[in-house]
């Protein structure tokens, strides 16, 4: 391999002036001012030229540039023992490029595990041929120029070093969702890459532009951008960073540019793009950059065949999902206030992440309610059915049958028709949600309402059953968890649920003399809750509980009805080797139905639920 070269350099070097225009379709263009690129295009008087199809006998000594036409660079290294063709370093380089044979050899060399001298000499074996429709012009200079240029110009040192030289494979791994891959399949995406240099202020891509790329941060800074009309919800914001880079650097700065903010910066080692990718979708925010920047891109084309031999979605998508749970608590909904932000994060293995085509429908009205959804990207519309019935008198249907045969006396029929109306309630876009009574841990609930994709949505969705695993150690905050969603609509048990909650019913109870009733559901609820196996004990705290709230000559006896006491009274003075933990049930869901159905109204409508609710946050 390296044979067969086809070159040719009939009329000398180029101009000056091609060089320089050649020079500036790549990525060292942004580096050079108009008086450091005459003395760079200087560096380059040797051209080859060759037709598609001729192989080209590269120099390890010298880096390439590709002006016009294609080139196709592959390797050999060995595999078990045999000299194979490395078909995962096999790319194609294009207008602007740079070749670097040095670079691949390096590569190639670091993959190997066989040290034996014939082994190297194999990793040295390098192919370069022209490809595509038309020939094939390269501009190649040696190192030994370029590092003396450089040190005239130490500025651009370090840009001209991360071309000519950088390692992309050790770039890529910095991706988290890369670094299981294997170093032979990382080397097929290395191969697929480009470099890719911005002027400072210059557009990266728009937002709901076509995605068609992904990006590696080399060097400058790059800003995400955020239309301002959206940008102003919070939960927005959260989102849009987390969907299209690893950034993690808020600012919410909109300078001068009134039409967007700037949501996160990305520097050296920061990645975007990538999920737009693998989701199919237009970018959910813009990219501009706010200094020179070099990038590192690969195509989707290239990202897509890649996919194809390093199926590697699920671990795009889990990484995409762990960043988005991180940041559940930012998300500017109500109820999640007050979690903590390592709670939240512990859903992640229990979130789910669902792409729907447009017009699918999530849920329909009736259906048992088991998950919550945030809106990502995309939108749906809510709508409710309600069935009206019609009664009209007549002498039978259209069908020539009535639906009331009459009294056959000769009375008109009565024909019933069903009547169904849709109404629209409203529409949700990225950083809404809906579904959110289903999580509340009450009887199932059914749907209100039937919600429907507008567009091709990505939602987050976490169902009922994770989301009370959650709160399995602290049943204070899913409580406060179930009153702010539930705000005015929350029933006593919710009340109760809270300690504060119970000390505010009580605050209320005693100022209308009945305190007492709160303090028997509260003992009740702590004797059975209590796993004391000492039947002394136990029949000694059930005997306190029924001597204080219980019996005739009790100080502060509740309402119970007689069967009631009198089960009780038998089951502690009888000769019971055990004392049951539902002893004091029925006492206790009676004093909590009387609570629910007088007390509980009036309670709502206070000043002391106002103040608890105060006190959560709760608005």
């Amino acid at each position: 391999m390296g044979s067969g070269i086809s070159l040719r350099r009939k009329g000398g070097p180029l101009s000056l002036e091609k060089r320089i225009k050649y020079l500036r379709e790549t990525p060292f263009s942004i580096y050079l001012t108009a008086e450091t690129i005459d003395e760079f295009a200087m560096c380059f008087p040797q051209t080859i030229r060759t037709v598609p199809g001729k192989s080209i006998k590269l120099d390890h000594r010298k880096i390439y540039v590709v002006c016009e036409g294609e080139v196709d660079l592959s390797a050999s290294y060995p595999q078990k023992n045999t000299k194979v063709e490395a078909r995962g370093y096999l790319c194609r380089k294009r207008r602007g490029d740079i070749v670097s044979v040095r670079q691949a050899k390096e590569d190639i060399a670091r993959r190997m595990t066989l040290k034996s001298h014939k082994m190297k000499d194999l990793a040295e074996d390098v192919m370069t041929v022209g490809s595509g429709d038309s020939s094939i012009l390269l501009l190649c200079v040696d190192m030994v120029t370029l590092d003396n240029f450089s040190k005239t110009h130490p500025e651009l040192s370090k840009p001209i070093v991360e071309i000519c030289t950088s390692q992309i494979e050790d770039r890529l791994l910095t991706m988290p969702f890369l670094q299981e891959v294997t170093r032979s399949k990382l080397s097929v995406l290395a191969a697929m890459c480009r470099y890719e240099a911005f002027d400072s202020g210059q557009t990266v891509f728009e937002e709901d532009s076509n995605a068609d790329k992904l990006f590696l941060v080399l060097s400058g800074v790059a800003q995400v951008m955020a239309k301002s009309g959206l940008a102003s919800s919070e939960e927005t914001v959260a989102l849009q960073r987390t969907f299209v880079c690893s950034g993690d650097r808020k600012t919410l700065d909109a300078g001068t540019d009134t039409h967007h903010v700037t949501i996160a910066e990305l520097k050296s080692g920061d990645y975007f793009g990538e999920t737009a990718l693998v989701f199919n979708i237009d970018r959910t925010c813009g990219v501009r950059t706010a200094g020179k920047c070099l990038f590192l891109t690969v195509h989707r084309t290239d990202f897509e065949n890649f996919l194809k031999i390093c199926p590697i979605e699920e671990c795009l998508k889990r990484e995409t999902k762990k960043r988005m749970v991180s940041k559940l608590s930012s998300l500017g909904i109500p109820f999640l206030n007050g979690i903590p932000e390592e709670m939240l994060s512990s859903l992640g293995e229990s979130v789910v992440l669902n792409e729907v085509p447009k017009d699918h429908v999530i849920f329909k009205q009736g259906d048992v309610g088991e998950s919550f959804y945030i809106i990502v990207h995309g939108g749906v519309r809510v709508d409710t059915i309600a069935s009206v019935e019609n009664e009209a008198n007549g002498t039978g249907t259209d069908d020539g049958k009535s639906s009331n045969e009459g009294n056959g006396d000769g009375d008109e029929a009565t024909t019933v028709s069903t009547v169904t109306t849709n109404t629209a309630l409203g529409s949700l876009g990225p950083g809404q949600y809906f579904g959110e009574m289903s999580l509340v841990d009450s009887d199932s609930h059914m749907r209100t309402a039937t919600v429907t994709s507008t567009q091709k949505s990505i939602l987050l969705s976490i169902d009922k059953a994770s989301f009370q695993k959650l709160f399995s150690c602290n049943n204070n905050i899913l409580a406060e968890f179930e009153l702010r969603l539930l705000k005015d609509s929350a029933k006593l048990k919710h009340i109760l649920a809270h300690s504060l909650g119970i000390a505010s019913f009580r605050e209320f109870l005693e100022a209308e003399h009945a305190g007492e009733n709160i303090d028997f559901w509260v003992a009740v609820k702590e004797f059975q809750d209590n796993e004391e196996d000492d039947l002394d004990k136990r029949k000694e705290q059930a005997k306190h509980i029924f001597v204080t709230f219980c019996a005739n000559y009790a100080d502060r006896q509740v309402n119970l009805p007689h069967t009631v006491l009198a089960k009780i009274d038998a089951s502690l003075h009888g000769d019971a080797k055990t004392i049951p933990s539902d002893l004091f049930d029925a006492a206790r869901h009676e004093i909590f139905r009387l609570l629910e159905k007088d007390k509980f109204e009036r309670y709502k409508k206070s000043s002391t639920l106002k103040s608890f609710f105060g006190r959560l946050g709760i608005l």
